[in-house]
């Protein structure tokens, strides 16, 4: 996965998208919201077009920092709002909701004026992705679940490995470590992942990365640090 330089638009569209817009009427819907932010694009009305971010992104960049952005790629920007104005489907809209601050959360979409789960609530310790097999191995780790571990190692690393062995070693003094190991990857859940073939690899924190292999159809965890 390439990194994707953070252009003025990039940032306008990811603050404009990831977050919900409150306030007049003429913003009720996705839609309109992204029409009235093409518009305001377009017209170089940029105190309105930020009027449109979230308070999260507003928070975090100044007017006089996003006005400048746009200004700095005008090209970009025009063909940006050109596009956001010519809408051909209705948006789809998600939300996020936590449950558990460590792990647990429900992704819902909006159909037909219905909020419906998307999450895979009965796949636990899902495998289909690298990085819900990262959140299977965080949550299997947490709950001392070494059977589910067990299912994350890749068969190459089986030998001479049991659940046995692994409570035993994962327990008093061995438990500081394990313990270390599952919060620093709690803390990088959402970093990004490189995948190649079969095989992925999520670098994070300090030089510190997570290999995976895929291998009968599931992700497995080939060497957590």
């Amino acid at each position: 996965m390439k990194a994707i330089g953070f252009s003025a638009a990039a940032m306008a569209l990811s603050g404009l998208l990831g977050a919900c817009v409150t306030g007049a009427p003429a913003h009720a819907t996705p839609e309109a919201t992204v029409m009235e932010f093409a518009r305001a694009l377009q017209e170089e009305r940029y105190e309105d077009a930020y009027a449109l971010m979230s308070s999260d992104y507003r928070a975090r960049v100044s007017l006089e920092h996003f006005q400048a952005q746009l200004q700095e790629h005008p090209q970009e920007i025009a063909s940006t709002a050109d596009r956001l104005g010519q809408l051909t489907e209705p948006a789809v809209q998600r939300a996020t909701v936590v449950y558990d601050e460590r792990d647990g959360e429900l992704l819902l979409e909006r159909e037909q004026g219905r909020w419906l789960i998307t999450t895979n609530v009965a796949g636990f310790y899902d495998q289909s992705t690298p990085r819900n097999a990262l959140k299977a191995f965080v949550r299997a780790m947490t709950r001392r679940r070494y059977d589910v571990v067990m299912r994350l190692i890749p068969n190459a690393d089986k030998p001479g490995i049991t659940t046995k062995r692994m409570e035993e070693a994962w327990s008093g003094e061995g438990r500081e470590e394990a313990d270390r190991l599952i919060n620093n990857l709690r803390n990088h859940i959402a970093a990004p992942i490189e995948i190649v073939g079969n095989r992925a690899t999520m670098p994070y924190g300090d030089r510190m990365r997570v290999q995976f292999l895929r291998e009968d159809g599931r992700w497995k965890i080939e060497d957590p640090e």
